[in-house]
């Protein structure tokens, strides 16, 4: 995880054992909460260094079990989204990585094999473009329903062009709030004229902005630190896809976060390599179309949601793309 960036340098944790903005003096929270924040601001700290996301110049590349024997992939992955991609103990788990480690296995490749490296919606593209590694797992805008058979999977992020496979889950964007604000501002209209923390390279910020001008935008580096933002009262609000919020309201405890029922616009999980690596694109759309047909993915996305208390909308998913075996 990683925590608010006041200044280039990382932030180092205070004798009170918090991580305490100046304008935390503003905010009222309950008395109940501040031992909860403590914990929190602590272990945002310390992931954060464990995980170079602020800046300090290390990172985690994280091997499974065993020694590697032949040739191996790197996977990047997201370290701070509990459920989904999620990096403690030593070990990634979460849905991503779940996917990730089904479609290596197609693809001729044993879980020693496998190398994991952390990344933010900002650097991912970064890792894939400089070779770091061999596809990325990331969130692009998607609006094809449920065949993606026709789906143009070259995409275009800051003049990086690159394929996306997939996607291998669909979601609706929606809103984490404080669970003491939950009556106060129950939708996503109700945040017009307020703050909401978005992560840099996400599309969920992007269509927020679009959808609802009037809302004010706080951009921070991922979504770790989007939640110290919103623990401490710099921002009212963090804006994602479903399954990110619910890992990180799982997190922070139900008593203190509350995700809210409404929605706007939708993001695709997918899986992205470089622009001319069409063929291993099209090797993953039909390892994860394997993994729909064979009943694992339904496997992994029962455990997502008993392990976050939510439920993935069955009108979105899951997805077609590639044709079944059967089919051909």
């Amino acid at each position: 995880m990683g925590v608010p960036r006041h200044r280039p340098a990382c932030l180092r944790l205070g004798r009170s054992g918090d991580l305490v903005p100046h304008t935390l003096a503003t905010v009222q929270v309950r008395r109940a909460m501040h031992a909860r924040l403590r914990t929190i601001s602590r272990a945002i700290l310390t992931i954060s260094l464990a995980v170079g996301l602020c800046g300090c110049g290390t990172s985690v590349n994280v091997s499974a079990p065993g020694q590697a024997k032949g040739p191996v992939m790197s996977i990047g992955v997201p370290a701070d989204e509990p459920g989904v991609g999620w990096y403690h103990d030593g070990e990634y788990s979460g849905l991503s990585v779940e996917v990730a480690k089904y479609v290596a296995k197609v693809l001729g490749y044993g879980d020693e094999q496998l190398f994991f490296h952390s990344q933010t919606p900002a650097t991912r593209l970064d890792r894939l473009d400089d070779g770091s590694v061999d596809f990325a797992m990331v969130t692009f805008a998607y609006d094809g329903g449920k065949n993606a058979l026709e789906m143009d999977h070259t995409q275009t992020a800051d003049g990086t062009r690159y394929e996306v496979s997939g996607p291998y889950l669909v979601a609706r964007n929606q809103l984490l709030v404080r669970a003491d604000d939950a009556r106060r501002l129950p939708d996503v209209q109700s945040l017009d004229g307020r703050t909401v923390c978005t992560v840099a390279g996400e599309y969920s910020g992007e269509q927020l902005h679009d959808r609802h001008p009037r809302i004010k935008i706080l951009q921070r580096a991922d979504y770790s630190e989007c939640s110290a933002s919103l623990l401490v009262g710099q921002s009212d609000a963090i804006a994602g896809p479903q399954p990110i919020l619910a890992g990180l309201r799982k997190d922070g405890g139900t008593r203190y976060l509350h995700l809210q029922e409404d929605s706007y616009g939708t993001q695709a999980f997918g899986i992205a390599v470089k622009a001319d690596q069409r063929k291993l694109m099209e090797l993953i759309d039909t390892a994860l179309q394997q993994m729909v047909d064979d009943g694992a993915w339904d496997a992994q996305i029962d455990a997502m949601e008993t392990e976050l208390g939510m439920h993935v909308d069955l009108s979105l998913n899951p997805v077609t793309v590639a044709r079944s075996q059967d089919d051909e």
